[in-house]
């Protein structure tokens, strides 16, 4: 097992990460741990090389200048010596005591990647984090394991994922020369990855038994530009799988995969009408429409309880869904607008 960790500027958690993959339950002498310093300019890379010191079977990566985390993500799957690799975000966990879990399912050989559940390790911090905690249980514990059930996940989530390097070796070079509209694509790294597995022949879960943790953005400056990020990505993906899904998955293809990017997508257009072309013009006020988000938010949360009792978030995802509809969701034109600019962003 070898785990890839890249890194930019994260000289708070970088340590924590790094001893957090030596903790796994797993036999210590079959763990190989691999992280790259993209270019920091603050302590992070000083603080991975004190660590390579203390473990014999961390590998540090030291780069004068910022590549990026797809270029930092293939050096270390080309260095690595284990059968599965699992990428991990600077700032995400594993859970030591199921990391098993996340093993487990590829002694099926069909098996290309495996994607953990993440919660968020600073919900807690104040009403948005705690927004976030929910969003984040929904889009695991619903739509990754709606995808899982048909053995079909479309993003292997960037915070904690693992791979078989066999597959992610051949698809590569591509996967590293991805391009939209005659650019190269600097986000959407693990989904790009995942939909380069699907085209492959090879099947992708989630497991819920797999827990890991991520931080996550605490100001909406923060999470403005994460979404902006994810929604850029999410295009671009849908476009690249839209061209291979309908033959290799025809059922989840037209029964999941096309209907959901339509929603995406039609969401702001809709929104849009209800909250101010009716009211300006037609002097309609979207009582309606609003309600309908919340009693759809609440069928979410009542499966919500049901797999998750003990969750205590569960109740902000009231605010979350009413906060998608007058906010998120108008930013998915913003990044269709802004579909050209590559800039990473930062959180």
């Amino acid at each position: 097992m070898s785990f890839i960790v890249p890194c930019k500027n994260e000289e708070k958690v970088i340590a924590n990460t790094i001893s957090n993959c030596f903790q796994a339950e797993y036999p210590k002498e079959k763990i190989e741990v691999i992280a790259v310093n993209d270019g920091s300019t603050d302590r992070s890379g000083e603080i991975m090389k004190s660590m390579a010191q203390k473990h014999k079977n961390l590998t540090v990566i030291d780069w004068e200048n910022n590549r990026g985390k797809k270029h930092a993500m293939a050096e270390g799957f080309r260095r690595a010596r284990g059968e599965i690799v699992v990428q991990l975000d600077s700032d995400s966990f594993i859970d030591p005591a199921t990391f098993r879990k996340i093993v487990e399912p590829f002694q099926n050989p069909k098996i290309g990647a495996v994607s953990a559940h993440t919660d968020p390790k600073n919900a807690d911090r104040n009403f948005l984090t705690k927004m976030q905690a929910a969003y984040y249980f929904m889009s695991f514990r619903v739509l990754k394991a709606a995808e899982s059930t048909f053995l079909t996940v479309f993003c292997c989530s960037g915070c904690a994922s693992a791979y078989r390097k066999s597959i992610v070796l051949p698809v590569l070079d591509e996967w590293l020369e991805e391009s939209f509209l005659g650019h190269p694509v600097p986000w959407g790294d693990d989904r790009a990855l995942t939909s380069r597995i699907l085209k492959a022949g090879y099947r992708t879960i989630y497991s819920n038994k797999v827990k890991a943790e991520t931080i996550v953005p605490e100001n909406l400056r923060q999470l403005a530009k994460q979404q902006i990020r994810w929604k850029k990505s999410w295009l671009v993906n849908a476009v690249y799988n839209a061209r291979f899904i309908w033959k290799s998955h025809p059922f989840v293809a037209f029964t999941y995969f096309f209907p959901l990017v339509g929603v995406t997508y039609l969401s702001p257009i809709m929104a849009g009408r209800a909250l101010f072309y009716l009211p300006i013009v037609k002097g309609v006020f979207p009582y309606y429409h609003v309600i309908g988000i919340l009693l759809l938010a609440a069928l979410f949360i009542a499966y919500y309880r049901f797999v998750a009792p003990e969750n205590k978030y569960w109740i902000y995802f009231f605010p979350w869904a009413l906060f998608n509809l007058f906010i998120l969701s108008f930013l998915t034109i913003y990044a269709l607008m802004r579909i050209n600019d590559r800039g990473w962003g930062t959180r």
